[in-house]
Parts: structure tokens; C-alpha cells; sequence
């Protein structure tokens, strides 16, 4: 095959001396860009390989979906062909396999063409029913540009080769490793220092991480008799952990994922058998934290006394945000004596390496919020929807934006920007002041008559599309056809500058999408989020209530998935009501069984907030009374003492906190003795009984 000796005097080049990793991208036919890939990587002679396509080849070979399975591993060349599809998640995660001087290779449709070709994955992207409005992609474009703008990135063509070498200037060993020896340090200091101080380890991709865990354990194991554990998400993804270990104990033999050494081993096990009751370790060592949900990892936090927490806080798999803003801060509270390790500088590549650079840039992973001084005080604040087209040819609004959304959202990764900018069904609304970023929300139509020929499926459980989350969910539950059949804008994401918060600015532009929503005849705002007390109550403010609440918790963050409704017609109101008071009734049912360990804070404040419903109201008072004056033995009302709180919730509000929690855990979540004993620091029974006598002798004392 003839390519232009330009392209083979750049590899020459790479080879003179040491050079930055890059981003080579070939354009054309399919098949060409395939050929040429595979004669220069026969002419280069490279041994370690990955090529992502849906075709095999005879490389080593996986689909782009299947990028996570990849994590942990090294390459020399990644070869990306996105003619079977493009996920910016993948582009940016499997750039971070490959080992130092080595190239990213893109293959992809001549550039003037590429943004109007279908992709295979854009299915996975666009709500059912939308697909057919899809315009060329934008984010492509914004692809393309970026492509053009740097200068460390080749570009190959069937007649044109185009492309400067990137060389290390900076090659310092000794500051490269600096950060992995006291990293390791650290590590070694949680097995021998005193007991429950974790570590938190965080890093970018590429770092040595997890060779540092694998390092501090082999130290561990030379010097002393330990039994080490290490888990993650998947057992694969710690290759490099054990092959560091393995290197640095030569005489230690592995078995069934354990290097064994003396008296001392490195075992991984699964994260299901560290949290059952026999288990114990002398330190527990956790990578890939930040893809762990966050209850598990409290559970494992309270369970080990010693145990590391390294976690890849990168982004583009939006769970690191989880890790960072939800489970550290918890922690904190749970063990306050927890250290922290950051690794800043990388060791699979050299310092200002030019392709992570690259896909930091163009996915926005290295934007910072800058907080502008408004120009003054006087200047009104300004609502206003933003087009993808504004969105595509502003790249610092574009970068601010998602910043935010990053920053605020657990759940937002880089797919979500290349849905942000090419999803027909996603909108986007921002906050302004003069040429400050105040806030954004994102919006996602959903509902209306393109679900109409598979209504009754989705009501009766049978099927399940792309997208139209809260349409589905709230039909499917309660067998609603005219809320699915309605025009709905999902609220999917809101996100005001920390600065701004707690302003009132959240609201005002959750008032302003009602405004617009109401202008297109819209009959719904709904909103689906992790439950809490304070999210909660952002919501009521802007007049939403609760519509379904998860029976188990959200894995990405531990907490109830709960969702919010706002009629916006006569129509809608009164299928509202109906959702509303099915919703309460499941909310009675589930509370002594799935909402037991509820925050009892959270169930007082939805049950404040219920539908004129009759749920059996008790009207035999002196009952009440006789029970708290000591009269009446506390078996003998135990249902009605429960009916008074249901019907009665504003009652709650004349107790203390502390009482609150009491009479919800035993009266409405039913919680075992021992439990209530436990949580409360009650003696037994009669103490319980006790504390139950002087709320209702206060509650009841308050009425007369």
C-alpha cells in the first residue's frame, strides 16, 4: 500500500529520540483506513495491540462498549475505528491505557463527511422517537475543530499526511516516581500505624496507582506476616496491582488470584464475601473505589479498620464525581482521622503528555470554573435557552457549562456532552449576569403521542424503550396511559455555581423553564433525583411533589431514587392527584418493609406533605391519652398510636429531633428492639416505652 513518505518520516522521527504519546487520525472509505492502520502496524512492528470495532480482526479485539474491561491494562497502540461507532467515554478511558510513545489511532469517514455519518451507537443515545429527527452531529464538529486547533495531533488521508512530533523535553525519573514512593509510603503507614485512618488515593489515569498498591503490599508482606485483601468492580482491572507485586517477590507463587509469600498473601476477593460476617484482614486494599457504590463503601469502611480507597476521580465515567462530593464527604464523618494521597505526576507517559492533553481539552476535563467579578450590582440576572448550535460555536460557554454540570452531578461523564450536543430531545437553559455563568439546566422531552402505538405495553410492564424515563416509570407503576400520553420536560440536571448557591437562583430558572414549558403547551415538569431531605425541599419550593420513591437505594449513591411531578394543566392536575395518592398509599405499605432504614428525617418530611386521603384515621383519643399517662399497656395501641402519626404529621414538629426519629423507628418502620436499643442508646423494652409515653404526653398536651 502507498502512503506519503511524509508519514514515514514522522515515524522516524518518534524513533530518534523520545516522544510524547499521539493521536493519529486516518480518514476515508472504511476499508482504506483499515488497510493503512494495518500496514503501519506491521511496518512499526508493534506487539501489544488493541483494536476497538464490532469486526474482528486479528488483533486483539473488543467493541466499544466493552471499554471498561480494559481498564488497568497497557497497550503500545489503540486503534479506535468509529465507523462501528464513537463513545467519548471510551476515546478518553482507553486513552489512558496506552504506555508511553505510544499513538491513539482514529479511523473515521473523510471529516467533511463524518458529522452526516449515521453511527452505529447513536441509537444508544437518542429517546426513542427521536431518532428520525437527528441533524448532522454537532459534537463531530466540535470533534473535528479540535482535531484542527492542536497542533500534536497527525492527520492521514489517502493523498495528504499532515503532523509535527511531540518530543519530551522534560524527562526527570527521579521526580516522575517522586509521588508513587511517598504514595507507597502512605499506604504501608494504614497496615502499620494506628487503626482507623484510612487512606483516600485518588489519580488521574496513568498515574501508578494501582502498581503503588501492588508495591506497598510486597513491602508488607517482606517485612511482616499479612493477610491483605483487594477487591474491585472487576478482578481483571487488577493486572497491574498483581503484576508489581509479583515483580518485586520473586520467590512468591500465585494461586487462584493470590500471590502467597511466607506467612504473608495479597487475595482478591469479591466485594460480597468481604461484607459477609466471617471476614477479617489485617488491611483491605480497594481499587477502582470510585465505580463501587457508595453505600457498599460506607459498610465497608465501618467493617475494616484498616482499608485503602483508591479511585480514578477522572470524569468520564461520571461515578468519581459520586466518590468525591458523597462518599469522602461521609466518611469524614465516620472515620474524621482519614488521610488523604493525591498522584498529580504521570509514569505511564511523560509530563505534558500530548494526547491525555488533548482529550483533557476537547471532553473538557481540565476546565476550571473562573469566578468573574460582576460588573455591577445593578445588572440584571437573565434566563435563556441555549441552542446547540450557540453552544457549538462558543467553546468557553460550552466548557463552562459542562464544568458545571460536572461538578454538581455525580452521574455526568463525557457521553453526557456528546448527548448534551446532539440528542434532539435534550435542551438546555442557562443563568446569566452580565458575562458570568451563573447556572445551567438541562431538559429532556419526554412522553407524547410518539409512544402512543406501544402505550399499553408500557403500562402493563411488557415493554421498555430508550429514554422517557419518568414517563415509563410512572405508567408502568401505576398504570397511568394519560401520563405517558402527555408532553413532559424531564429537569435532568441543574447546576448553579457554588458561589451562587443557596440564592434563590436555582429557582428562578426552575420558574423560567415552567415559563417556556407553558408557552409550548407542555402538561408536565418532572424531575428525577438521589433522595434527600435538602434536594427534596429544593423541589417543593417550586410547588413538584413526590411521585414515586425507589424501593431500593440508587447504586451510584446509596440513596432512594425518588421522583418529582408538577402539573402544569387542568388536565394534568387531575392526573396528578391520582398519581399522588397511589404513590402515598405505597409509601404507607412499604414503610415498616423496603423504607425501613429510610432517613427518618426524610420520611417525616414526605408524610407533611400527604394528599387529603382517608387512611383510617383513630378517633378514640382517650385511649391516646390513657397510653401516655401510663394507664395503657402499649401492645394494646400500638396500631392506633400509628394511625394518630399518619393522619396527624404535623405533630412531629412539636418534638425533638431526636424524639422524632424514635417514634418514626419504632412505630412506622417497625425497627427491632435491639436495632432501636442500638441507634438510640436505650437500656430495653420499658425504656423504649418510656420515651414513647413523654412524646405522645407532649404531643397530646400541645392539642388541648
Amino acid at each position: 500500500m502507498n502512503l506519503p513518505k511524509q508519514l514515514f518520516h514522522w515515524f522516524q522521527q518518534r524513533q530518534s529520540r523520545l516522544s510524547h504519546r499521539q493521536l493519529l487520525v486516518i480518514t476515508g472509505q472504511e476499508e482504506w483506513t483499515k488497510t493503512a492502520a494495518v500496514t503501519l502496524l506491521d511496518k512499526n512492528d508493534i506487539q501489544s495491540i488493541l483494536w476497538v470495532s464490532n469486526t474482528q480482526t486479528k488483533y486483539e479485539n473488543i467493541s466499544v462498549k466493552d471499554y471498561r474491561c480494559k481498564l488497568g491494562y497497557e497497550y503500545d497502540w489503540v486503534v479506535l475505528n468509529c465507523f462501528s461507532g464513537f463513545r467519548a467515554n471510551a476515546a478518553m478511558a482507553l486513552s489512558g491505557t496506552i504506555r508511553a510513545q505510544g499513538l491513539m489511532v482514529i479511523l473515521c469517514p473523510e471529516l467533511s463527511e463524518w458529522p452526516n455519518y449515521t453511527d452505529p451507537e447513536q441509537i444508544n443515545r437518542i429517546s426513542y422517537g427521536y431518532q428520525q429527527h437527528f441533524p448532522k452531529s454537532h459534537f463531530i464538529q466540535h470533534l473535528i475543530s479540535s482535531f484542527n486547533e492542536d497542533s500534536g495531533v497527525a492527520m492521514l488521508s489517502a493523498d495528504k499526511f499532515s503532523g509535527k512530533t511531540s518530543f519530551v523535553e522534560d524527562n526527570s525519573d527521579k521526580e516522575r516516581y517522586y509521588e508513587q514512593e511517598i504514595t507507597v509510603t502512605n499506604i504501608c503507614k494504614v497496615a502499620q500505624g494506628h487503626r482507623n485512618r484510612p487512606l483516600i488515593l485518588t489519580a488521574d489515569r496513568g498515574r501508578g496507582k494501582s502498581s503503588a498498591l501492588g508495591i506497598a503490599a510486597a513491602k508488607l508482606m517482606q517485612t511482616s506476616d499479612k493477610r491483605i485483601y483487594i477487591t474491585a468492580p472487576h478482578i481483571r482491572s487488577l493486572e497491574q496491582v498483581f503484576i508489581h507485586n509479583k515483580r518485586l517477590l520473586p520467590e512468591a507463587v500465585m494461586y487462584k488470584n493470590s500471590v502467597l509469600h511466607g506467612s504473608s498473601s495479597l487475595t482478591f476477593k469479591s466485594i460480597d464475601v468481604l461484607l459477609s460476617d466471617e471476614i477479617s484482614a489485617d488491611l483491605l486494599l480497594i481499587d477502582e473505589a470510585s465505580a463501587i457504590p457508595v453505600y457498599i463503601l460506607n459498610k465497608l469502611a465501618k467493617k475494616f479498620p484498616r482499608i485503602v480507597f483508591s479511585a480514578t476521580v477522572h470524569g468520564y465515567e461520571g461515578s468519581g464525581r459520586g466518590f468525591e462530593t458523597r462518599f469522602i464527604r461521609q466518611l469524614s464523618l465516620l472515620k474524621p482521622g482519614f488521610k488523604r494521597s493525591q498522584m498529580l505526576q504521570p509514569i505511564r507517559w511523560y509530563k505534558h503528555d500530548t494526547l491525555e492533553q488533548f482529550w483533557f481539552n476537547t471532553l473538557f476535563h481540565n476546565v476550571q470554573q473562573v469566578t468573574e467579578i460582576l460588573e455591577s450590582e445593578s445588572q440584571s440576572i437573565n434566563c435563556r435557552h441555549l441552542t446547540k448550535a450557540e453552544l457549538l460555536l462558543n467553546k468557553t460557554l460550552l466548557g463552562g457549562l459542562f464544568r458545571l454540570l460536572i461538578d454538581a452531578h455525580y452521574q455526568t461523564s463525557q457521553d453526557d456532552l456528546q448527548r448534551l450536543l446532539d440528542a434532539p430531545e435534550i435542551e438546555c437553559f442557562i443563568l446569566t449576569k452580565g458575562n458570568t455563568l451563573l447556572g445551567v439546566a438541562q431538559i429532556i422531552k419526554e412522553g407524547g403521542e410518539c409512544l402512543g402505538e406501544i402505550a399499553n405495553n408500557i403500562a402493563d410492564c411488557t415493554r421498555r424503550v430508550k429514554g422517557h424515563l419518568v414517563a415509563q416509570n410512572i405508567t408502568s407503576s401505576y398504570n397511568t396511559l394519560p401520563f405517558l400520553l402527555a408532553q413532559q420536560w424531564r429537569i435532568s440536571r441543574i447546576a448553579v455555581a457554588p458561589e451562587h448557591q443557596h440564592t434563590g437562583l436555582g429557582k428562578k430558572l426552575v420558574d423560567f423553564i415552567e415559563q417556556q414549558a407553558r408557552k409550548q403547551h407542555i402538561s408536565f415538569l418532572t424531575t428525577s433525583f438521589g433522595c434527600n431531605t435538602n434536594i427534596l425541599n429544593f423541589w417543593y419550593k417550586s410547588e413538584f411533589f413526590l411521585a414515586k420513591l425507589s424501593v431500593k437505594p440508587e447504586v451510584s449513591s446509596g440513596e432512594h431514587s425518588a421522583i418529582c411531578i408538577k402539573p402544569l394543566t387542568n388536565e394534568a392536575l387531575q392526573i396528578s392527584d391520582s398519581i399522588h395518592k397511589d404513590f402515598y398509599q405505597e409509601l404507607l405499605f412499604q414503610m415498616d418493609k423496603n423504607f425501613k432504614r429510610l432517613s427518618e428525617s426524610l420520611l417525616i418530611q414526605i408524610l407533611l406533605l400527604k394528599p387529603s386521603v382517608n387512611v383510617g384515621v383513630s378517633k378514640n383519643m382517650e385511649i391516646l391519652r390513657q397510653f401516655a399517662t401510663g394507664k395503657r399497656a402499649y401492645f394494646t395501641c400500638k396500631r392506633l398510636l400509628k394511625e394518630y402519626l399518619i393522619v396527624n404529621p404535623a405533630c412531629f414538629l412539636k418534638l425533638e429531633t431526636q424524639e422524632q426519629a424514635l417514634l418514626v423507628a419504632v412505630l412506622l418502620q417497625n425497627l427491632e428492639d435491639k436495632d432501636l436499643c442500638s441507634k438510640y442508646n436505650l437500656s430495653g423494652k420499658k425504656q423504649i416505652e418510656q420515651a414513647l409515653k413523654t412524646s405522645f404526653e407532649k404531643v397530646l398536651i400541645s392539642q388541648q
